[in-house]
Order: C-alpha cells, then structure tokens, then sequence
C-alpha cells in the first residue's frame, strides 16, 4: 500500500511540475530544464571582461561547447570587439542590464530602460535583439515582471550556483559541479574570473565523460516547443 501511494505521488508530482503547468510557467522564463534528459547549459555573468574572455572562447572552441553569455550592457559597448567576437564564435547573448543596478528597487520605467539600453548596445553591434533577461543577483519581483512583460523578455535564472565569484578554487568549482550536476541544470559562473577559467576544461570533460550535452539556454527552453 505504502509503495503504491509513494507511485501515486510520484505521478502527481511529475504531473504538476512537467504537464499543463509547465506552458504557462514556461511564459515567464526559465531556471531548469527537462530533468530526463541530459543536457546542461553553461552561463555566464556579468561580462564582457577586459581579460579572460579569450581563454573561455578558445576553450569552447577546442571542446566544441556553445554557452550562454549574460552581458551587461556598459561592458559589452566598452568591450565591443569581444562582444562581437563571442557572438561570431556561436555564443548566446543575453540582457544583463545596462549598469548592473539592482533591478528589484527602481520603477519598472527604469528596470525597463536599463533592458533596453543593453539591447540597443547589441543592436549597435548587429546582435540579435536579447530574449532572456537576468537580474543581477537573480532577485526579482512583479516590477521587473511588469518590465519584462512590455519587452516581450523571459527570466533566465540558474539552478546550480558554482559561486565562483567567491574566490573558490579550481579544484572547488570542479567538484562541486561534479557532485552536483542534474539533467536540465543551469549552471551559474562568472565572465573574468581567473578559476573559472582554469576549472572550465576540467568541468567540460567530467561532464561529457558523464553523458551530459551542452546546449544554450533558449535551446533548453524551446526543448518541444518549436
């Protein structure tokens, strides 16, 4: 009887988190995939970076891996040349702000315009108009909702924090990837940081080695859809 409710609540489950419900979660962003397929996304915040930005180009070139990028729209007009150049190596380009504010305390009019000014810098640049939005910190509330409704954007969150922002070393960042991983995870690091660069080819291999594909986040969200 215990094994048969257990079944019950398993399906119910599944159900709610993965049937009907899912549409219309899915209108307002993404922080996972699909947790029966293998496949992760790698992203990327608060870049372009003066350096380091190269070395994670080479890297995914060599392990032939496209990651999501989540720029912020100050650097990448300052750092166009490498903001264009993770564009043309197949990368996705998403809208972290313009300055980096922390979005959840201003006016939607200004959670608005700081989305629109990093997307006018990516149309300067020839870069397709963004379709996920990532609030710096991933705090957000019904005004940045609000913002993003009028943009036509999604939330693009993460489920597996690498906190690699903290200083954590190489080694750190590979076992706590390892250990933690799922199918359909959104994995959050950071553009510019010297150990996770270092980290990076380690994470990629163990991945692969552990039958994870590595797919872009509007890939992960229009798994089925189109």
């Amino acid at each position: 009887m215990l094994r048969k409710l257990m079944l019950l609540f398993l399906i119910i489950f599944l159900f709610i988190e993965w049937g009907p419900l899912s549409d219309e979660r899915a209108r307002y962003g993404i922080s996972s995939g699909d947790p029966f397929v293998k496949e992760v996304v790698l992203t990327f915040d608060d870049g372009p970076r003066e350096h380091g930005m190269q070395e994670l180009i080479e890297i995914f070139q060599s392990h032939d891996v496209k990651a999501t990028f989540f720029l912020v729209g100050k650097f990448a007009e300052r750092y166009g040349r490498i903001t264009n150049a993770l564009y043309n190596a197949g990368h996705e380009l998403e809208n972290h702000s313009y300055t980096h504010p922390r979005l959840y305390r201003l006016w939607v009019e200004k959670i608005q315009r700081e989305a629109e000014r990093c997307d006018e810098v990516f149309e300067s640049l020839g870069i397709r108009k963004t379709r996920f939005l990532r609030p710096p910190g991933g705090h957000f509330n019904m005004k940045i909702f609000n913002a993003m409704r009028r943009m036509n954007l999604k939330l693009g969150l993460w489920s597996l924090n690498t906190a690699d922002y903290t200083g954590r070393p190489p080694e750190e960042i590979v076992r706590l990837v390892l250990r933690s991983a799922r199918p359909g995870d959104v994995i959050l690091m950071h553009s510019g940081t010297p150990n996770t660069v270092e980290a990076l080819p380690e994470v990629i291999k163990s991945l692969k080695a552990k039958g994870f594909n590595f797919v872009r986040l509007e890939e992960l969200y229009s798994r089925g859809r189109i």
